[in-house]
């Protein structure tokens, strides 16, 4: 990897983004500037995560407004510009706007992620709220914005110097730019090859992953029942919340044995109440006769009729609910109550779905003080919840809480600690567990994936799984290194392999795949990475499904792209993934009128049926003959070989 080859490859891209390059309002010029000499990182968070509030002047002279969205790629939009970046002067203010209602429907947090490294600009709030937010700008460079509670909302402010220029981003402030080799980069080239950075269909096209039909290539062997994939960033003309303001998603539904698009069920259907905003991950009941959906940017849950299609029912439950996962244990009075963190709050929600609809039944704390869940996973059992708690305050520390299925109690709060292998715990973002005796839990910001040890209840290991542009890899290369981040971890069914989704916040490829995204397959019985293998842009969910014959699919969603990638972890079946391979490529888009370049965009969350992991598959095997089971369903149960009708590792 080097400037050159970056500069070559990315020409292209510069040219087309529309509003950076070539800003062209209020006659601000283009950017340009001079090397900035080498000084520690100009970083807003240490390891301890210590940050202050927003900086107040006495009487700030406030140029630009930037209102936090719903809309994908322009989540933070200027009102100067229209799009995620605001240019400014020395001493000017910006003030960001995140009311409830605005553009938004829910809380978030305005943080300060990076800034020159002679600025004392800092901003931060302790937990997510909505309201507004005045920042004070004191010396010319980049700032970059963030939530913590949805990470990739990305906003840039951009200072002038007294000659109106932007100066140069340096490698003390990012350093990402000095594994390419370089000491400082143009501004333009920053922000030409961030992914979230992408406003409008031009943007989107130059930097996702934008696929034909001609790109698409299917698995030699078929899959078993459906994969369904919350297209969480296409565009539905129509959809919108109760205020009218446009809000994005749909669910792309697969036939996994054809490897074709069935259909698509957005939020136009009367079912949604106008609640339905940037759904974002799903669940099924036992008998797969309804699919629960949560909306991340809202504060809904939607019941949807599986073989229809229609929304049955949508309840509010509370601030930007993520990830649901039933309760598998059939002794437990709490069989089938669906649990759904909270990201934008400290709770997680517990729900019963009866004649009646939806319903909350309890809400339980996650840990001490805030937390901010988001993906758990319940072990087969049933007996233990284990919960990433993205952030506890101000800066970037979290926590890992193990919770008692049945109670909600906090059996054990594993918090962030400045040294060990607690250090790894920066924004906790989502959990795995092989049967009920090891977790997998990714951070973001450390770009490492902790072993907890249910058991004993305590961390055991930490495993990178990320890379710097010249393919740097280890524990001291943290998100502002690599530019990379772990999500989603879903452990296989049998226990065997852990597929961990790590996607890129640039179009940067690097070793040892030569993508910008990747996953990583770790093997369980030694907690090593044995296979990395390119993806698409934008690398977020992962999920395991039946492959047909025996053995399981990983399908794998990439929210900077328009397609679902599907791996083959072990393909001779021997147990080893030293073969594991991309066997599939599926192309969402289905030409949605109206959605443009968005068209089957924003995977994320996905649920492949049947829900063959170790725990829950059983319970749908058990309704066979007892007529609960759909003629369909029944088929698909009927295709799963003994070893994955009862996985248990």
């Amino acid at each position: 990897m080097n400037w050159r080859w970056l500069r070559r490859s990315l020409g292209l891209r510069f040219a087309m983004m529309s509003g950076l390059v070539f800003l062209g309002v209020n006659g601000a010029t283009p950017f340009s500037g001079t090397d900035s000499s080498a000084t520690p990182p100009g970083l807003l968070f240490g390891a301890t995560g210590s940050a202050v509030g927003a900086s107040k002047a006495a009487a700030p002279v406030t140029t630009d407004t930037m209102y936090l969205t719903d809309d994908p790629g322009n989540w933070f939009r200027s009102a100067t510009t229209g799009i995620p970046l605001s240019v400014v002067d020395i001493g000017d203010s910006v003030e960001v706007d995140f009311r409830l209602g605005q553009f938004t429907g829910t809380r978030h947090t305005v943080t300060l992620l990076l800034r020159p490294p002679s600025s004392k600009v800092a901003s931060d709030q302790a937990s997510s709220i909505n309201g507004k937010v005045t920042v004070k700008f004191d010396v010319p460079g980049v700032y970059l914005f963030g939530c913590k509670v949805h990470p990739y909302m990305t906003g840039v402010v951009a200072v002038k110097d007294a000659a109106g220029n932007i100066p140069d981003v340096p490698k003390a402030e990012l350093p990402f730019i000095g594994h390419l080799g370089a000491a400082s980069l143009p501004a333009t080239t920053v922000l030409g090859v961030l992914t979230t950075v992408a406003a409008s269909d031009a943007d989107k096209l130059a930097k996702w992953d934008i696929f034909g039909p001609g790109d698409e290539f299917k698995p030699a062997v078929p899959g078993v029942g459906e994969v369904w994939v919350d297209s969480q960033f296409e565009r539905v003309p129509g959809q919108a919340d109760g205020a009218g303001i446009a809000k994005p998603g749909s669910i792309t539904v697969l036939n996994a044995a054809t490897f074709t698009i069935e259909r698509e069920i957005n939020g136009l259907d009367p079912g949604a109440n106008g609640k339905w905003n940037n759904p974002h991950n799903m669940w099924a009941n036992d008998s797969l006769s309804v699919v629960y959906n949560g909306n991340w940017f809202g504060r809904a849950i939607n019941k949807i009729d599986r073989n229809t299609g229609r929304i049955l029912d949508t309840i509010e439950i509370g601030e930007a609910p993520t990830h649901i996962v039933t309760i598998p244990d059939q002794a437990s009075a709490q069989f089938g109550v669906l649990t759904t963190p909270l990201s934008a709050d400290d709770d997680l929600v517990k729900m019963r779905d009866a004649a009646g609809g939806l319903s909350v039944a309890s809400s339980h704390a996650t840990g001490a003080g805030h937390n901010h869940p988001h993906g758990h996973w319940i072990s087969a059992d049933g007996k233990k919840i284990v919960v990433p708690n993205v952030f506890k305050g101000l800066g970037i520390a979290g926590s890992i809480s193990i919770m008692d299925a049945t109670s909600g109690a906090v059996l054990k709060e594993i918090r962030h600690q400045p040294q060990g292998l607690e250090s790894a715990l920066l924004l906790p973002i989502a959990s795995g567990i092989k049967g009920s005796s090891k977790a997998y839990v990714t951070s973001l910001a450390s770009g490492q994936v902790s072993v907890v040890d249910l058991n004993l209840m305590r961390l055991v290991k930490n495993i990178p799984v990320t890379f710097t542009p010249n393919g740097l890899q280890g524990p001291q290369f943290g998100i502002f290194d690599t530019l990379q981040v772990p999500i989603q971890p879903p452990v296989s069914p049998d226990g065997r392999f852990v597929g961990v989704a790590v996607l890129s916040l640039t179009t940067v490829p690097r070793s040892p795949t030569g993508s910008a995204d990747h996953v990583a397959i770790i093997d369980t019985a030694t907690d090593t990475v044995v296979k990395y293998l390119a993806t698409p842009a934008g690398t977020h969910g992962a999920h395991w499904g039946a492959k047909a014959g025996g053995g399981y699919y990983l399908y794998v969603t990439n929210q900077h792209s328009n397609a679902l990638t599907i791996i083959d972890a072990d393909p001779n079946g021997d147990g080893s993934a030293s073969d594991a391979a991309v066997v599939g490529r599926i192309v969402l888009a289905n030409g949605s009128a109206g959605a443009g370049a968005t068209d089957g965009t924003g995977g994320q969350g996905l649920k492949p049926l049947p829900n063959v992991y170790d725990g829950w598959v059983q319970d749908t095997v058990a309704l066979s003959g007892t007529g609960r089971l759909s003629a369909e369903v029944q088929g698909w149960v009927d295709a799963l070989t003994p070893a994955q009708r009862n996985p248990a590792p």
